[in-house]
């Protein structure tokens, strides 16, 4: 297979760093669906390190750094990291992404990264054929009960001590290797402080809720057993249930599974698993 990085300007300020895999069969190119990764939270598409090479052999593979992490930029303004400013810049890149037009795509998004593919699918992109989350964050608000937990949410990425605290102790359920937990740190103090806030501050608090009716393709979500960030007994009415509103056991657009042994970073913590859930989900589509 063949990697490479490659740069895309989408708007003012805005380049976007995408790493991407791609088949060296042109059998498996033209016959799959490409997987375009959103990554969490303080994450970057290294987030998919274990995941990437698990796929590529079948799928082309596009795992993006969104505006302000990675090696990606934005602009100044915190304002200009919302939810939505997020989904327009995927939805810039899905029509020049090489591969795209002929094998369509699968949006796979953990975390905040699935909240950006909700509301991406109800936006029904050409050439969508189905949507993956893992561990994802509800189409609706997330308001904290209190202030004080409002702010250690914004200052948990502020230094190197807390970030790590974070990954080992709020991400994880112990089961990251050591190089998973330098890497993850590092990915949180690149995000420049304007992506670092703009969670806490505006993401959380976006309701796109409504949005989750307009979804026509079929969605699969994976969600850890240890998961305290986005627990299954928040996402399956928040999100399996809402996605599912109006359809019935035989037509039902969404199905969720539970991996066991896992927290909030399932692409680092239990990569082989999640990879086989992509595949029978690529698979059936």
């Amino acid at each position: 297979m063949a990697a490479t990085t490659t740069c895309y300007t989408v708007a003012p300020l805005t380049t976007l760093s995408v790493y991407s895999t791609v088949p060296l069969t042109s059998v498996s190119a033209k016959s799959s669906p490409a997987l375009i990764f959103l990554h969490f939270w303080g994450g970057s598409a290294r987030t998919f390190s274990k995941l990437d090479p698990l796929l590529s052999s079948t799928y082309s593979v596009f795992a993006i750094d969104f505006r302000g992490w990675g090696y990606s930029t934005g602009p100044h303004s915190p304002a200009a990291y919302s939810i939505s400013n997020l989904a327009d810049d995927v939805q810039s890149l899905v029509t020049v992404l090489p591969q795209i037009a002929d094998t369509g795509f699968v949006l796979v998004g953990h975390s905040m990264g699935g909240k950006v593919a909700q509301l991406l699918a109800s936006r029904r992109l050409p050439g969508l054929k189905g949507v993956f989350l893992i561990a994802p964050a509800p189409a609706g608000p997330l308001i904290l009960p209190s202030e004080e937990m409002k702010e250690q949410q914004i200052k948990a990425y502020n230094t190197l001590e807390a970030a790590e605290f974070t990954v080992r102790n709020v991400l994880s359920a112990g089961g990251l290797e050591e190089e998973d937990v330098k890497m993850l740190v590092e990915d949180t103090q690149r995000g420049n402080e304007r992506a670092r806030k703009a969670w806490p501050t505006y993401g959380m608090g976006e309701d796109y809720s409504d949005n989750l009716r307009d979804i026509d393709v079929p969605v699969r979500i994976a969600v850890g057993a240890l998961d305290i960030v986005e627990p299954a007994e928040r996402v399956r009415p928040e999100v399996l249930e809402k996605i599912n509103i109006g359809s019935d056991s035989k037509d039902a657009k969404a199905s969720m599974v539970v991996v066991e042994g896992s927290g909030h970073m399932l692409p680092l913590e239990k990569p082989e698993r999640l990879a086989e859930e992509i595949r029978v989900f690529c698979n059936g589509l």
